[in-house]
């Protein structure tokens, strides 16, 4: 099986780009509840492992020597857009280690905030490391680092002690051992592994339900539920798909996007994971695949798919503002799927 067509881009109501992938539901036992396309293949999930990486931060102690607070936990998750919310939060939090922006091992970059990028600009400033959408989980790695007692130098590199321990967090959620497959870099230069799409949902839906994984990990996951819950801004930033569906579902969907057309989702009530991959790695189709499952799986109301209506099908302009088409999701891979899914015990309490 190969790459399913699942987002289609129109212009005045004629097909004229698709995008095609794969996408996975997995309960936390690691069964498969649906599937569209090869989840066999093996994917660079890249900035989705985020949440999972920040497991560290709180199940070391670190978090609690330094009264980490909920924006700052959710920020350790994010790939935020460099708003200056994002940037004063990261700067605070370094100046509390007694560190600075040069000990982020992030390249300097200008915010992907449009209005923030130009507000800089005009100023006469330019790019630097804390405005990289990163900033926030290499904050949290030296976090952890001083906490331990781990020489920060070189934290970013595959063979330091802490990015060892992360790929041992990795691979007891994915239920795989993460050092026998491929490992590249990310574009934050922090390792970034592979793992088939499978594990991925698997290893998602091991973080929405964490039951069968220990005590500590379990709490610091369901800590960084609350986080993410309490401040999705932080995950994000203004208008972007993660941070309102965060936002709007009040954590009952806890989304989080990937380099490459990477796109995931825990549901802690259902114990549900999903994992999207568009071959072409676009970022346009991604969040119009996942919330087009979202709605087949029966998880979104009607009031708010019209507050996501935005990201469900987005609308696209010309120049002038002339609304020419749109991005929505292939009507195919879903109407040839009648799957009945049953919900898991939304009561069930944590263990």
């Amino acid at each position: 099986m190969s790459y399913e067509l699942l987002v289609e881009v129109t212009r005045n109501g004629t097909v004229e780009s698709q995008h095609f992938g794969a996408a996975v539901v997995c309960d936390f036992k690691g069964n498969v509840v649906e599937s569209w396309g090869d989840i066999e293949k093996l994917i660079f999930p890249r900035s989705a492992l985020k949440p999972m990486l920040a497991i560290h931060l709180i199940e070391s102690g670190a978090s609690e020597k330094y009264a980490l607070n909920d924006a700052e936990l959710s920020l350790a998750c994010s790939s935020h857009q460099g708003e200056e919310i994002h940037q004063s939060l990261v700067k605070s939090w370094l100046d509390r280690l007694g560190l600075s922006e040069d000990h982020l091992a992030c390249g300097a970059v200008l915010p992907e905030h449009t209005e923030s990028a130009h507000q800089l600009l005009a100023s006469g400033q330019q790019g630097c490391r804390i405005h990289h959408n990163c900033s926030g989980k290499h904050t949290g790695f030296l976090t952890t680092a001083l906490h331990l007692g781990i020489p920060i130098d070189n934290y970013h590199q595959l063979d330091h002690p802490l990015q060892q321990l992360s790929l041992e967090i990795l691979s007891d959620l994915a239920n795989i051992d993460l050092k026998q497959y491929p490992i590249g870099i990310d574009g934050c230069g922090l390792p970034a592994p592979t793992m088939p799409l499978l594990q991925l949902g698997h290893a998602m839906a091991r973080f929405a339900k964490p039951v069968d994984l220990s005590e500590s990990r379990a709490k610091a996951i369901y800590r960084l539920h609350e986080a993410i819950t309490n401040e999705p801004l932080y995950v994000a930033g203004s208008g972007t798909v993660v941070s309102e569906l965060n936002d709007i579902t009040k954590g009952a969907v806890l989304a989080k996007t990937g380099a490459e057309g990477i796109v995931t989702a825990a549901l802690p009530e259902q114990g549900l994971g999903i994992a999207v991959k568009i071959a072409d790695g676009s970022t346009r189709a991604r969040s119009v695949a996942l919330l087009a499952i979202l709605d087949q799986l029966g998880l979104l109301t009607d009031e708010q798919k019209n507050k996501l209506q935005a990201h469900i099908s987005p609308t696209l302009f010309n120049s002038t503002g002339l609304v020419v088409g749109e991005i929505r999701a292939a009507t195919s891979w879903l109407s040839a799927t009648d799957s009945k899914v049953t919900l898991l015990n939304t009561n069930q309490k944590h263990s």
